[in-house]
């Protein structure tokens, strides 16, 4: 399982005050000196399996919907420069039966904060971003965007080498336009995860389903194998690979209304080209 070096100057009780300022840690944090915040899930139980590089030294990479940041702080320690986006909360999501976003400052919300002169609002899983870019001393930079307003614009006409989306496709209604958003600012690869079903009763129609809606209103598709491949080519990919699964590992359960929402989950790994 991979862990963190920690560089902090932190005392373990401070790390771990510093840590219970936020009450939900999406991800698992473990260190290499047996420092731990435990979360929804333990993304360094598997990470081997995604398909990363070994080394990201020189490479720009672009973490979409960074959640608590793991993703984000284990590229930087493979010497990637990085740059995190996540939703402002609630009123980002792609809720079932919404027909239309709500404003942020509904219910008088503020800004947590700001940088570069932006206001950053803190989503229910990004709050963690924050508490554990400061233990490590992270140069990762952090914007507020929903997936399909991701552009060259909004980086400054900056593109990336590796653009990734962890397990973010499923909550979206549309992830063809999610895809075609990270193309746009992808001169490398995209590495995305998401469940699929199996091709029944073998390779042929695409197919997806919304089996997630009676559960939550933040779950949408599930694709069979075919058409997730079918999702990269609609989004002007044409170097496709979803051979690779990864285990998206349950840490701490999670119970909402009865029900633990957090088991461990098969995720397939689609990586594809961006090929001009």
């Amino acid at each position: 399982m991979y862990r963190f070096p920690y560089t902090s100057h932190l005392t373990q009780q401070e790390f771990i005050q510093r840590c219970s300022r936020i009450s939900f840690w999406y991800h698992s944090f473990y260190f290499d000196n047996g420092f731990e915040v435990r979360g929804d899930y333990n993304i360094g139980a598997d990470i081997q399996d995604y398909g990363f590089p070994e080394s990201m030294q020189g490479m720009k990479v672009l973490d979409i919907g960074t959640g608590s940041g793991w993703f984000a702080f284990y590229f930087e320690r493979l010497g990637a420069e990085v740059v995190t986006v996540d939703v402002r909360g609630y009123c980002d999501l792609d809720v079932y039966g919404r027909y239309e976003y709500p404003p942020v400052s509904a219910g008088g919300r503020q800004p947590e904060r700001f940088v570069d002169g932006e206001p950053i609002y803190d989503s229910r899983v990004s709050g963690g971003f924050w508490v554990m870019k400061e233990i490590l001393g992270s140069q990762v930079r952090f914007k507020n965007a929903r997936a399909y307003d991701i552009n060259p614009a909004l980086f400054g006409g900056e593109k990336f080498d590796l653009v990734f989306m962890g397990a973010l496709l499923l909550h979206l209604r549309d992830p063809i336009g999610a895809l075609m958003a990270a193309r746009s600012v992808c001169k490398g690869q995209v590495i995305v995860t998401t469940p699929v079903t199996p091709d029944e009763p073998g390779p042929g129609m695409p197919c997806q389903y919304l089996p997630y809606t009676s559960l939550d209103k933040i779950s949408w598709w599930l694709p069979n194998e075919t058409c997730f491949q079918h999702w990269f080519w609609a989004a002007g990919f044409q170097e496709v690979d979803i051979d690779r699964q990864v285990t998206l590992r349950c840490d701490v359960e999670h119970i909402e209304n009865g029900r633990v929402v957090n088991r461990d989950q098969v995720l397939r790994v689609g990586i594809a080209k961006a090929v001009e």
